[in-house]
């Protein structure tokens, strides 16, 4: 799952097609930081990085560097649920085309910073919208949480080898479930890795998330479509009233009725629960033959097969960060609809208790999975909680021109 990407709610029932994607970023182009003086007038250069993962399949990263100087610290994207592209291009929405990567490739550069991002296990570039990949199966299949967090680590050590790179210290920046793979990958080899950036974090198991997803975090998406006067749930009038043209896009003109279940009059989070039983009851069953005929047909994104067993057999990111002490910058939409702010508080409660004084949390009042990214396209500016992301690159970039 990835932070980057508009996404909406699922569920199966027949009058209900509703789309959802499990992660990840809504992909912008050239989002404006906050202004800093470049290091140099020179260009940053990206170099292609071949490498090879641990069970032999070939690799592809771009590595970019500032120009003047050697980097004071390395960024490396952290591959999500639904794989990703070296270069992650996407429509503008005005007939032509961006590189989400292209953001990290100008913008790290002018703080000193280098920038890693590869492409998933059997995924490469296509020509075809909107996401611009071609999938081999065979080897995208083996896109296991093991092989992925496994896969952090071999780019890294394939970074290392580059001029000028074997002393620079390494974060990882994750979104979704790259924020597992990266807390996985740091806890594997805690002396390579010295920091982790994450967002939309994934603070539970799969089986809490994905449930969350279906009903109190998928019901927040349709507030925002219909939830005219903000009082927690859809009347009537909000819903035939279709501000958004949701009901008529997505829905095609359903009834009303189709969605109060408990007919009281209001269309709440109950109501989706109980729409979206079969899901969650799915989850608590281990059946995964409906999960995966959902990720097929509803997700909106190719997952590798067997995709929810690994993740239900696989440890919670607790685990993993419970053991570094490396820094580590969590970020988190209070409305974000597939993952719930709660529980990443009770990851911030779990640090105060374990004196993880190595950990800051960062909260952002109405923004989502994307942290608002999607604001840049309506408003050409950088939102709270992205801006808060480079402002923690920046200060971890600067530790070491003061140490």
């Amino acid at each position: 799952m990835q932070p980057m990407i508009p996404y909406s709610c699922c569920s199966e029932m027949k009058h209900c097609k509703t789309s959802l994607l499990s992660a990840t970023l809504l992909l912008a182009s050239h989002i404006p930081v906050r202004a800093q003086a470049p290091l140099s007038g020179a260009s940053p250069k990206t170099i292609d990085v071949p490498f090879t993962s641990h069970d032999g399949y070939e690799m592809f990263g771009k590595l970019t560097i500032p120009a003047s100087a050697p980097p004071r610290l390395l960024v490396i994207y952290v591959q999500t649920a639904e794989g990703m592209t070296v270069d992650m291009k996407r429509p503008n929405g005005r007939g032509g085309t961006f590189n989400y990567f292209d953001l990290y490739r100008e913008k790290l550069p002018e703080l000193g910073v280098a920038f890693f991002g590869y492409e998933g296990r059997g995924i490469r570039m296509g020509d075809k919208p909107p996401r611009y990949e071609k999938i081999e199966p065979d080897v995208y299949n083996s896109s296991t949480l093991e092989n992925k967090a496994r896969d952090v680590l071999s780019a890294a050590r394939a970074v290392r080898k580059q001029a000028g790179m074997s002393d620079v210290r390494i974060f990882l920046m994750g979104a979704s479930e790259g924020t597992l793979l990266a807390a996985d990958a740091a806890a594997r080899a805690p002396k390579e890795i010295s920091g982790l950036i994450l967002y939309g974090v994934m603070s539970s198991t799969m089986r809490d998330m994905f449930k969350y997803i279906v009903a109190d975090g998928g019901f927040l998406t349709y507030l925002k479509f219909f939830d005219t006067d903000h009082d927690g749930k859809i009347s009537k009038v909000e819903f035939e009233a279709d501000p958004n043209k949701f009901r008529e896009q997505v829905f095609r003109n359903a009834a009303f009725e189709t969605f109060d279940v408990n007919k009281d009059g209001f269309f709440a989070a109950d109501d989706l629960r109980i729409l979206t039983k079969s899901l969650s009851d799915a989850v608590d069953s281990d059946n995964f033959e409906v999960l995966d005929r959902w990720a097929k047909t509803s997700a909106g994104v190719t997952t590798p097969k067997d995709w929810f067993k690994d993740h239900f057999a696989h440890q919670p990111i607790w685990d993993f960060l419970s053991k570094l002490n490396i820094p580590v910058g969590l970020f988190q939409g209070i409305a974000d609809a597939n993952v719930p702010v709660d529980g990443v508080r009770k990851l911030e409660d779990l640090a105060r208790t374990t004196e993880k004084t190595n950990m800051e949390f960062h909260y952002f009042e109405n923004l989502g999975h994307t942290l608002g990214i999607e604001a840049y396209f309506t408003k050409g500016t950088l939102p709270a909680g992205h801006k808060a992301i480079f402002e923690f690159v920046q200060r971890q970039a600067e530790k070491k021109t003061l140490q």
